[in-house]
């Protein structure tokens, strides 16, 4: 996903001011992308995150296991909103037996597309 500097003691610093600025980035996909798309007893975890985040604890394994179960939720739901379309081209000069399908997603599932992608990128750099 990113080019991350190799974990050495002199990019340390680097890092760490990296991991916290998607982390801020993160929070903010999550208080606009995610927490109105979801039910309010689905809510604790995204908001268990971006405590951490606010309160810059985001630097230990329960971080990332925190981040791992909330992937997990936001994939689900990004499932439930997409839609499989099997096409078919019925034109008479179609001598083809094949179609193709289009996958279609709620705007929603789109919303939550995109905290997720931002969600793994903090993954990444942590």
């Amino acid at each position: 996903m990113t080019d991350l500097l190799p974990i050495t003691y002199d990019n340390i610093d680097a890092l760490a001011a990296s991991a916290f600025a998607k982390s801020r980035i993160a929070a903010t996909a999550i208080r606009e992308d995610v927490l109105h798309n979801l039910k309010p007893l689905k809510r604790t975890g995204p908001e268990r995150l971006l405590d951490r985040i606010e309160r810059r604890r985001i630097f230990d394994a329960e971080m990332l296991n925190e981040i791992d179960v909330f992937a997990n939720l936001l994939a689900r739901v990004i499932q439930e909103g997409t839609t499989v379309i099997e096409c078919i081209d019925n034109d008479a000069c179609n001598v083809s037996p094949g179609g193709w399908t289009e996958r279609r997603r709620t705007r929603a599932a789109d919303e939550l597309g995109r905290a997720l992608i931002v969600l793994y990128d903090l993954q990444e750099t942590l």
